[in-house]
């Protein structure tokens, strides 16, 4: 594992997504696992702006998302497919047949069986991630098990206070979701990590520091990836006393 350490949370994105982009210069058609919430936006917008500028181009990509809310067509603007194509999809030119995301709308265990048919016979070049305040990566939320497979999962009340800030009420957001699994994370080539803030504190810890790898603290499991990038700013990591396993870089 590296931790990236940088000056402020845009050089992260940034930093980030020059990792994106040198997957695709090499592999215009690559498969890339992609991540929502707040956290990856600047990330998008960088990658965007290199395609735009012709330094990269996204128009041949695949993309598998991690996650998908149960109940949301991907019409609706809370939705993770919305999401996608407008902050990065519809910039690239990415076409709905390269994009493989979980509908909300269809009978669960049908998306379950077609998402990992997809992922059980593809390479994925790279994942971008991110974990929520509990130490969640995707919506895997702290539990027993680590699970392998896309499947379905409750939300956490902490989850979905986190999320509410993207709706106009907690009560609007949904309680379940299907998520890729843990195996299926592990499995890419690549894996570029980015978090910021305070609230990301316990988790991270938890990530980088000594200790035990834990389903109670799904990102622990990262500490095993053999190629996972973590990109911290000064703030954050600041408060963090890596493993003597992290190769720790300054930019």
């Amino acid at each position: 594992m590296k931790l990236v350490i940088t000056h402020s949370y845009e050089e992260s994105a940034a930093l980030c997504a020059e990792m994106m982009n040198g997957v695709f210069r090499e592999k215009p058609e690559a498969l890339m696992g992609l991540a929502t919430g707040s956290t990856p936006v600047p990330v998008y917008e960088k990658m965007v702006e290199a395609h735009k500028a012709g330094r990269v181009d996204y128009s041949r990509a695949r993309s598998i998302n991690l996650d998908e809310y149960i109940g949301l067509a991907g019409s609706d603007p809370n939705s993770y497919l919305y999401f996608m194509r407008t902050n990065l999809f519809d910039h690239v030119g990415i076409s709905p047949e390269r994009v493989w995301i979980p509908d909300g709308t269809k009978p669960v265990e049908g998306e379950l069986a077609r998402l990992n048919d997809y992922l059980d016979s593809h390479e994925m070049e790279i994942q971008l991630l991110s974990a929520g305040t509990n130490g969640h990566i995707g919506f895997n939320e702290p539990g027993d098990v680590f699970y392998d497979k896309y499947h379905a999962v409750e939300l956490t009340e902490e989850t979905r206070r986190s999320n509410s800030r993207l709706f106009n009420h907690i009560d609007e957001v949904p309680k379940a979701a299907i998520t890729m699994g843990i195996g299926g994370i592990m499995r890419a080539k690549k894996i570029a990590f980015l978090a910021t803030g305070d609230e990301k504190l316990r988790a991270m810890k938890a990530i980088l520091e000594e200790g035990n790898i834990t389903p109670r603290v799904q990102g622990t499991v990262l500490k095993l990836h053999r190629d996972c990038t973590i990109f911290l700013d000064h703030a954050l990591a600041r408060q963090i006393t890596p493993d003597r396993g992290v190769e720790v870089i300054y930019k």
